[in-house]
């Protein structure tokens, strides 16, 4: 199985993050609509509200990963964009094949 890219862990770790912040609160919400005025205690959701929290815990983790991406992207500097596309043809050419075989060279300048 192939290791998973800086990009994949980054969408893994931010939809985790938010689902279990999100969860977080949601609990919190919920203890505190269910204590109605009465003595506060931790109160944990159960069968369907506990799917609809955690599912949409993790659609709104997504949400707030591409809406990072879109940020990112936008506050990136001309030569951080150049870069990435010379990474990006860079890497087509390794997985089609077209520096198979060669040996790589250094040149000093």
């Amino acid at each position: 199985m192939e290791a998973l890219t800086k990009k994949q862990q980054r969408t893994i770790i931010v939809v985790g993050a938010s689902t279990a912040v999100g969860f977080l609160g949601d609990v919190l919400t919920f203890s505190v609509a269910a204590s109605r005025g009465g003595s506060f205690k931790v109160v944990m959701p159960k069968g369907k509200e506990l799917v609809t929290v955690l599912l949409l815990g993790v659609v709104g983790g997504f949400a707030i990963d591409l809406v990072l991406k879109y940020i990112e992207e936008a506050l990136k500097n001309e030569e951080e964009k150049i870069l990435d596309k010379v990474i990006a043809l860079e890497k087509e050419r390794i997985y089609t094949g077209a520096v198979l075989g060669k040996k790589p060279s250094v040149l000093w300048a």
